[in-house]
């Protein structure tokens, strides 16, 4: 009996080309682990070592070690290219366009290449670079806002809450700032800022549904939901833009059981033009946008993998001082690293339910925190020029958000009733929003944007 898993077949491989000197002879070895995780070969032979007609590499030898390494995990298939009369030609063409270099690859002959094939979370495992709503440059020039999402691994950390304080902290100093709720499978921004309503009202379920369905005859300017309280703004005269996940009626669940985002990077899926098309709408309908803030799905979510990846110019990242909540976060960091993208995605790492100025062991675990946070990007994010670690403006360098009782309930900022009670609680509320460590967070957002916190615009 061969014993062995899923995640030692790569290694098996690696061995079994110790073992002979055919790895000599080779370009390039390509493995292909299918959805069943089973192992396929494409070999590039040296040029000097092949010709259109017939390939002299014996590879007899090789396939006996990797029934015997591999055992059942081996899917008995080495593929050779044969030239241009090669019947596999176009699959090989796909094969090497897909293909990303393996993480042990140093660069050196043979060339290693892993390609995965995968029936869902195309979000989390992609490592090619995807086109962006826009660039990063037209953000840098001011031409388009900053798209920047919050996403936490763990649910109950504050995320949504923070990303509320943060488009609140920006928007009192003259930013224009619109919140998108893509938490679809438990949407709540909505019912943070308006009571709730009879009729339904569309969001951006309804954008991504019936765009397709209707084109230019659907229009995101009737989706959009206005704060305008001085309370909650300041005295700048502007909006905060709201696009709801989408009214939870008896159709939600309808609509979106409808939203394929599992394959939406795979099989030039409609719905990724239509993502795009939301965002452009959003920043032409809400007059020119200095940033657009994304509330994400928790955990390994398709949706959230395709927001922080894919959709945005920076992430604020959620974490607790947790094996738990670590666990997860570096496989979240490894992803933002970007390996084939020119620079890793900027992070804002937020050290979050942390503990009180007089709960006793705070300091331990803020100095326990930290220190953990800057091995997981040593070791995950950074390829090179590890900032020092104390440098408060590096990705690492957590902004620590402390538990706040004021913030146990459900939060409302709207009045509920026209009580001298209720004006009080409304204020107290707003006072925590726009404290301290939020205005930390929007001015570390500011700082990634070349823009300062305190320059109205």
């Amino acid at each position: 009996m061969i014993n062995i898993t899923f995640g030692e077949t790569f290694e098996k491989v690696r061995e079994c080309f110790e073992e002979f000197s055919i790895k000599d002879e080779l370009e390039s070895i390509t493995i292909i682990r299918d959805v069943q995780g089973k192992i396929r070969l494409f070999l590039q032979p040296l040029k000097k070592n092949s010709n259109s007609e017939d390939n002299i590499l014996d590879v007899d030898e090789l396939e006996k070690s990797l029934v015997q390494k591999l055992g059942p995990y081996y899917g008995k298939d080495i593929w050779l290219p044969q030239g241009e009369k090669d019947g596999y030609k176009n699959l090989i063409d796909v094969i090497c366009e897909e293909r990303v270099p393996a993480e042990w690859d140093d660069e050196s002959q043979p060339c290693w290449y892993v390609l995965e094939r995968h029936v869902a979370k195309q979000a989390w495992t992609n490592q090619k670079e995807v086109k962006l709503p826009w660039s990063q440059q037209v953000v840098d020039e001011g031409h388009k806002p900053a798209i920047i999402s919050f996403f936490s691994f763990k649910g109950g950390v504050g995320r949504t809450t923070t990303l509320v304080a943060t488009a609140l902290t920006l928007a009192r100093h003259g930013y224009r700032v619109a919140i998108v709720d893509l938490d679809l499978e438990s949407p709540g921004i909505s019912n943070i800022f308006f009571p709730d309503r009879e009729e339904s009202f569309p969001g951006a379920i309804d954008y991504l549904l019936e765009k397709n369905i209707q084109g230019k005859n659907w229009k995101l300017s009737t989706h959009l939901q206005l704060v305008n309280d001085s309370r909650l703004l300041g005295d700048v005269e502007k909006s905060l833009p709201i696009l709801s996940a989408g009214s939870v009626d008896n159709n939600y669940l309808e609509k979106l059981a409808r939203l394929d985002c599992q394959n939406l990077l795979n099989f030039n899926n409609p719905l990724l033009k239509t993502w795009h098309d939301m965002f452009n709408e959003l920043n032409k309908a809400a007059g020119k946008l200095d940033f657009i803030l994304l509330d994400t799905r928790t955990g390994f979510h398709d949706i959230g993998g395709l927001a922080i990846a894919d959709f945005s110019h920076a992430v604020v990242v959620f974490g607790t001082q947790s094996r738990q909540s670590w666990a997860g976060l570096t496989h979240v960091i490894r992803r933002l690293a970007k390996p084939l993208a020119p620079e890793p995605l900027p992070v804002l790492l937020i050290h979050a339910l942390a503990p009180g100025l007089v709960v006793p062991g705070r300091e331990q675990e803020l100095r326990d925190f930290r220190e953990k946070a800057y091995t997981v990007f040593q070791d995950n994010y950074y390829s090179e020029n590890v900032p020092n670690s104390t440098d408060k403006e590096a990705d690492f360098y957590p902004i620590v958000i402390d538990w706040q009782s004021e913030l146990r309930r459900e939060i409302t900022l709207f009045e509920r009733d026209y009580s001298p009670e209720e004006d009080s609680r409304l204020s107290d509320i707003i006072d925590v929003l726009t404290g301290k460590p939020y205005q930390q967070l929007a001015e570390r957002i500011c700082s990634i944007f070349q823009r300062k916190l305190n320059q109205k615009n």
